[in-house]
């Protein structure tokens, strides 16, 4: 970890931080943070699935700029929130739809860099003892 530059470090400590808002019940705050980064407007959380999508556990509305859950809980699952977070950024900057493959590897992204993150700060731990 030590050798990633700090361009690569600042990148991952970001995408950790908003998975940690996310984990941490701070959904909305991640969701701002997240839209500001990449420069587009704040999509809206709704709990409650639209009609013709009452059995996935998320969705993406573009008309209504909208994510919507369908259970409260799900807005503290990071590959959720972010999935769909990608939908609304592919949405926002490009004439394009986002691919499913490519809005899980987005939340991968994101999910992989919090990892990184907390296994270093195990392994600090560890040392500091």
């Amino acid at each position: 970890m030590r050798f990633l530059s700090k361009t690569l470090t600042s990148d991952w400590l970001f995408k950790a931080k908003v998975v940690c808002l996310v984990l941490s019940k701070e959904t909305e705050k991640a969701i701002e943070l997240i839209s500001q980064h990449y420069g587009v407007a704040e999509p809206k959380l709704t709990v409650g699935m639209p009609k013709r999508h009452s059995k996935k556990v998320a969705c993406y509305m573009a008309k209504k700029q909208t994510i919507h859950v369908s259970h409260r809980e799900i807005l503290c699952n990071p590959h959720v929130v972010l999935h769909e977070f990608y939908h609304h950024l592919r949405n926002a900057t490009s004439t394009q739809k986002g691919l499913e493959k490519h809005a899980d590897k987005f939340a991968e992204d994101y999910l992989k860099a919090y990892k990184m993150f907390a296994s270093c700060n195990d392994e600090k731990r560890s040392r500091d003892k």
